[in-house]
């Protein structure tokens, strides 16, 4: 089975929302047509540019206090309000603001600070990500510095939105601490039915591969929710025994290398769903669900992989030979080392993954020390959320903050 070469270390990509951002200056005409204005924006004297606007978005942003709850920043105006779609009946640039009359009788003003706001509001979530292999360097950061210093925590945030991994060091060893440490990063803890913690260590009565020894393959967590948390902070407690490494490997990296091989992959693992399983004594979880998310633009945002929970597909699926050739195809990239990041976690060490897009795994150990490792899960969105809020990019979009 070919696969493409490897590519060393690692391409950019370009995530969040697409499309144009308005203008900038201050408006200077405005033409009303049925379902649409046409805005002159204009930057400097001689300097201007036209946009078109779609009258139903301009008329849902209108940022007066009859439409928005200016307090809070959320809205209270609601586009089925109207029978029919908005249409404006009159509109002007006066002192450089845009007075728009709709044929409901209501009446909006855009200033260029209210066209400012809106265009960072509609643009929120624009950065550069770096898709990577072998060879990258997963970035390390001290564990008192993160708590207590912003700056480092902010570049935490930043190389963690980035690559989808990174390694904190001098983590306290005491069971639990990861819990308090990831509430000092500001992000909410996860709870599931298999436990808040999830204690890894050796157990000849444990319900998952991590309890033994043996090689556990590249995968992300939780695969039999519908929903698994997209954070997951894992911490070395204590690792004396032999082998053992911790690899990690990039999603993002794999399915590009796995679209050059056979365009038509992603699509069926897109579009079929298959059921994971997981369950103890006490809890069951299964789901079932597509073993890749893409946004319309194409961009991966979930690739849920996990073999060893994965449950079996009706035997006259339609798409089924077209979808084990892509699972196929899928599972040996995924297994390149090639593709492997690999490491040792000490004791101290907290490795932290993005589990929609970072898969991990860990290589057999022999037993000859104790390894006690703790995860916790939590979201995603609060490690940008708080990043935002650091950057400024958490500005409100018609209040000032």
């Amino acid at each position: 089975m070919d696969v493409p070469a490897h590519q060393p270390s690692y391409q950019e990509v370009r995530v969040g929302p697409r499309g144009r951002h308005l203008p900038a200056g201050s408006p200077k005409n405005v033409a009303a047509a049925v379902d649409e204005l046409t805005v002159t924006f204009e930057s400097s004297p001689g300097e201007s540019a036209d946009v078109t606007l779609n009258a139903a978005w301009l008329r849902d942003n209108c940022p007066c206090s009859e439409c928005r709850i200016l307090q809070t920043d959320e809205r209270r105006w609601q586009p089925w309000r109207d029978i029919d779609s908005p249409q404006a009946v009159a509109a002007s640039v006066i002192d450089g603001a845009v007075h728009v009359a709709w044929a409901s009788g209501h009446e909006s003003v855009f200033t260029p600070a209210d066209f400012e706001g809106i265009d960072r509001a509609s643009h929120r979530g624009t950065w550069v990500g770096r898709a990577w292999t072998s060879g990258y360097d997963i970035e390390r950061f001290d564990h008192d510095a993160a708590v207590s210093d912003p700056v480092t925590r902010r570049r935490l945030f930043e190389s963690f939105r980035r690559d989808g991994a990174i390694v904190v060091t001098g983590s306290p060893v005491v069971p639990g601490s990861v819990i308090d440490f990831v509430g000092a990063l500001g992000l909410t803890v996860r709870d599931s039915s298999l436990g808040l913690i999830f204690d890894v260590k050796l157990d000849p009565t444990g319900y998952n591969i991590a309890y033994t020894a043996e090689d556990v393959p590249p995968h992300n967590d939780n695969a039999q929710y519908t929903n698994p948390p997209s954070g997951q902070a894992l911490a070395m407690i204590v690792n004396e025994a032999t082998g053992g490494e911790s690899v990690v490997v990039d999603s993002w990296s794999i399915l590009a290398q796995l679209e050059a091989v056979d365009p038509g992959a992603i699509d069926v693992l897109s579009r079929v769903p298959v059921g994971h399983r997981q369950y103890s004594t006490t809890a069951e979880g299964f789901s079932r669900n597509p073993l890749v998310v893409r946004d319309r633009d194409g961009q991966i945002l979930h690739l849920r992989f996990s073999n060893q929970l994965m449950q079996p597909l009706n035997f006259d699926d339609p798409d089924l030979a077209a979808w084990y050739r892509a699972y196929r195809l899928l599972g040996t990239i995924v297994s390149d080392r090639a593709n492997h990041v690999a490491f040792r976690l000490e004791a101290g060490d907290t490795l932290f993954v993005n589990n929609h897009r970072v898969l991990h795994s860990r290589t057999a150990f022999r037993p000859d020390g104790p390894r006690h490792l703790q995860d916790i899960y939590f979201d995603v969105d609060d490690v940008y959320g708080n990043l935002a809020r650091m950057t400024g990019e958490a500005t409100n979009a018609m209040v000032a903050s």
